[in-house]
C-alpha cells in the first residue's frame, strides 16, 4: 500500500492509461468479432468459432511500442510538445495503416492530454490536427480500408472530444502552475504571505503601529462626538481591559464594555452619574478592540451610526496591526532568549574555561608575571560578569503574568547587587496595566539607562523612582556618578533610547543631577504633567518594591548636555 502523501511518478501513469487505452481496443475487436460469430452461426448452426488475430494483435502491439517510447523521459532541451506530437504521429500511422479501426483511436486521447498538461493550447491543437491528418491521409492510401464517408463520420465524432480533452488538460496546466508551491509546501506557503505582507505593508498609509493607528480612530471619533471622553481599549489574555490611547474609562463603564465585548454589539447606558457609549471594533465577527465613550450626555442614534460607520472601517486595521504586533513581540522575546542561551553555553562558558586555565599558569610562574596573570583574571572575572548580566538583561520582560514593576524592581536589585550599587526604589503604581508593547518599551529603557550607570558612572547610589496610572506614567531614574559623559560616535544606546520613546509617545530627558551624576526622566504621554516630582535624590528612599531596567545609557549624553525626546507624530 503506497505511503499516505507519496507522489507517483507521472510517466507511469501515463503508461498505465496508454496500455489501459490499448486492451480497452483489443476487447473491443474480440468483442466485436464474436458479434459477428454470433450473427452468422444463428443462420449457419454448423459454423466453427475462428478469429484471425493478425488485424487485432499487430497494431495493439505497435501500440505498445509506441506507448513504452513515449513513456521515457526526454532530455531538457528537448521542447516539451515534440515528444507527443512524435507519439500521435507514429500512433495514427499504426492505426490509418491497419484499417483505421475505431477501437484504438482513444489511444489518440492520451497523446493530447499529455500535450496539454505540458505544453499548453497552442501545441495540444497541433496535436490533434496532426494526428487526424495522418490518421485519414494513412487510412484513405489504404485500398483495404473503410471508405471516406466512414473515416469522416468517424473524425466529426473524436476531432471534438480530442480538442476538449486536451483544452481542458491545457487549463488544468494553467491552474496547477498558479497554485504549485515550490520546495517544501510550508516554506512556499510563508515565502506567499511575507510577499504578500510586504507588497501591501508599502501600501499601508498609517503602517501597522497599534497606537497609531487607534489615535487615528480616536481622532475621527472625537470629531464626530465632542462632548465625551474617548478610549480605545484592548483585552489582554487575562480579560482584563486595557487602554490603547486615551485616558481609563470609570469603573461604572466597565459593566458596558464587557457586554459589548461579549455581544459584539454597540452598548449604552446610564451608570452613577456617566453616560457610557461602548462600542466594539470588529474583524468579521471577531471584536479585536472597544471604543469607549463617556460623558454627561447620551450618545443619539444618528451620531452612534456615524461613529459605527468610522469604527467598522478601521476594523480591518486595527486586527492586522494587532496581530502584526504580536508577532513581532513572539519573535523578539524567542531571539532574546536564543541569544541569553547562546551566550550562556558559548561565550561564557569559554571565558570561564580561560580563567580556569589563567590560575593554573599563576601558579607555575614567578611573581612579577603572576602579578600580570593575576590582573588578565580579574578582567576576565568583570568580563564574565557583564555577560551573565547581559544574559539577565535579554531574559528580564514583562508579560501578561509580569508587569512592568516587579520586572524592574527584579532587575536593578539583581543588577545593583553584582555591581556594588546602592539600590533606592519608589513605586506608585495602579492595579491596572499599560500595554505589553508599552511596558516593554519602557523596560528596555531602563535597562539600557542602568547598564550605563554601571558601566561608566562610577556611581555608588542608584535611584528608580515609578509611578503609573495608566495611561499615564513616570518613570526617572538617577545616579551619584561622575555625570554625564561626551558620548562615543559608534553608542547606538540614545539612539535607541530616542526610538523608543518616540514609539511610545513618550517624553525622554536625560541630563546632569543637580547634586553630581545624572538624570534620567521618561514621561508617558509626551507633555504628561500629572505626576508628582522625580523623587528627591540626595536622600535614601527605601526599597518598597523591587524594579527592572531597560536599554539605552544614563551616561551616555554630552558633558552638561540635556536631552529631550518627544512624540513626533
Amino acid at each position: 500500500m503506497p505511503v499516505r502523501g507519496t507522489r507517483i511518478n507521472a510517466s507511469y501513469l501515463g503508461l498505465a492509461a496508454r496500455v489501459a487505452a490499448i486492451l480497452l481496443g483489443v476487447l473491443v475487436l474480440l468483442l466485436q468479432a464474436y458479434a459477428e460469430y454470433k450473427k452468422l452461426a444463428s443462420t449457419h448452426p454448423d459454423l466453427m468459432f475462428s478469429l484471425d488475430a493478425g488485424p487485432i494483435l499487430l497494431p495493439a502491439l505497435l501500440l505498445l511500442v509506441v506507448a513504452a517510447l513515449a513513456s521515457i523521459p526526454v532530455p531538457s532541451p528537448v521542447p516539451r510538445a515534440m515528444q507527443p506530437l512524435a507519439e500521435s504521429l507514429v500512433a495514427a500511422i499504426v492505426i490509418g495503416a491497419f484499417g483505421a479501426t475505431e477501437a484504438f483511436v482513444p489511444y489518440l486521447l492520451v497523446p493530447v492530454i499529455t500535450c496539454g498538461l505540458t505544453a499548453g493550447v497552442g501545441a495540444t491543437l497541433g496535436c490533434v490536427a496532426t494526428a487526424w491528418t495522418v490518421l485519414l491521409g494513412t487510412a484513405a492510401v489504404d485500398q483495404g480500408g473503410p471508405d471516406m464517408t466512414d473515416l469522416l463520420l468517424m473524425a466529426a465524432k473524436w476531432v471534438p472530444l480530442s480538442v476538449f480533452a486536451g483544452l481542458t488538460a491545457a487549463w488544468t496546466r494553467r491552474v496547477r502552475a498558479e497554485r504549485a508551491p515550490e520546495g517544501e509546501p510550508a516554506y512556499a506557503d510563508a515565502h506567499r504571505l511575507l510577499s504578500e505582507l510586504h507588497v501591501v505593508a508599502r501600501q499601508l498609509s498609517l503602517g501597522l503601529d497599534p497606537q497609531t493607528l487607534a489615535a487615528a480612530l480616536l481622532d475621527d471619533v472625537a470629531a464626530i462626538v465632542r462632548h465625551a471622553e474617548a478610549t480605545v481599549l484592548v483585552r489582554s489574555d487575562s480579560g482584563r481591559f486595557v487602554p490603547l490611547v486615551g485616558s481609563e474609562p470609570p469603573a461604572a463603564a466597565a459593566s458596558a464594555m464587557q457586554d459589548a465585548w461579549t455581544s459584539g454589539g454597540s452598548i449604552r447606558r446610564h451608570t452613577a452619574g456617566v453616560h457610557v457609549t461602548a462600542m466594539p471594533v470588529r474583524m468579521g465577527e471577531r471584536v479585536v478592540a472597544l471604543v469607549v465613550l463617556t460623558g454627561a450626555r447620551t450618545v443619539d442614534e444618528t451620531t452612534l451610526a456615524a461613529c459605527r460607520a468610522v469604527i467598522d472601517q478601521a476594523g480591518p486595521r486595527m486586527a492586522s496591526a494587532m496581530l502584526f504586533d504580536d508577532v513581532r513581540r513572539f519573535a523578539t522575546v524567542d531571539e532574546r532568549k536564543r541569544l541569553a542561551r547562546e551566550i550562556h553555553d558559548g561565550l561564557a562558558q569559554d571565558l570561564a574555561s580561560v580563567g580556569y586555565l589563567l590560575d593554573d599558569i599563576r601558579r607555575d610562574v614567578d611573581d612579577g608575571v603572576g602579578a600580570r596573570v593575576l590582573e588578565v583574571r580579574d578582567r576576565l572575572r568583570r568580563m564574565v560578569s557583564d555577560l551573565r548580566l547581559s544574559i539577565f538583561d535579554l531574559r528580564t520582560g514583562v508579560d501578561d503574568t509580569t508587569g512592568l514593576g516587579t520586572a524592574l524592581g527584579e532587575y536593578v536589585q539583581r543588577v545593583g547587587s553584582q555591581a556594588g550599587l546602592a539600590v533606592h526604589v519608589s513605586m506608585e503604581e495602579s492595579t491596572d496595566r499599560l500595554p505589553i508593547a508599552v511596558e516593554v518599551e519602557l523596560l528596555r529603557m531602563v535597562q539600557e539607562a542602568v547598564t550605563n550607570v554601571r558601566k561608566h558612572a562610577a556611581a555608588r547610589n542608584l535611584w528608580l523612582t515609578l509611578s503609573i496610572e495608566p495611561p499615564r506614567a513616570r518613570i526617572t531614574l538617577a545616579d551619584d556618578g561622575r555625570g554625564l559623559q561626551r558620548p562615543r560616535p559608534d553608542s547606538m544606546g540614545l539612539t535607541g533610547m530616542r526610538e523608543r520613546a518616540r514609539r511610545i509617545g513618550a517624553d525622554l530627558r536625560i541630563g546632569p543631577r543637580g547634586q553630581g551624576g545624572t538624570l534620567v526622566d521618561i514621561n508617558l504621554p509626551a507633555g504628561n504633567g500629572h505626576h508628582p516630582p522625580a523623587t528627591p535624590v540626595g536622600s535614601h528612599v527605601p526599597n518598597s518594591a523591587p524594579s527592572a531596567a531597560p536599554d539605552t545609557p544614563a551616561a551616555a549624553a554630552g558633558p552638561e548636555q540635556e536631552v529631550s525626546t518627544r512624540d513626533q507624530r
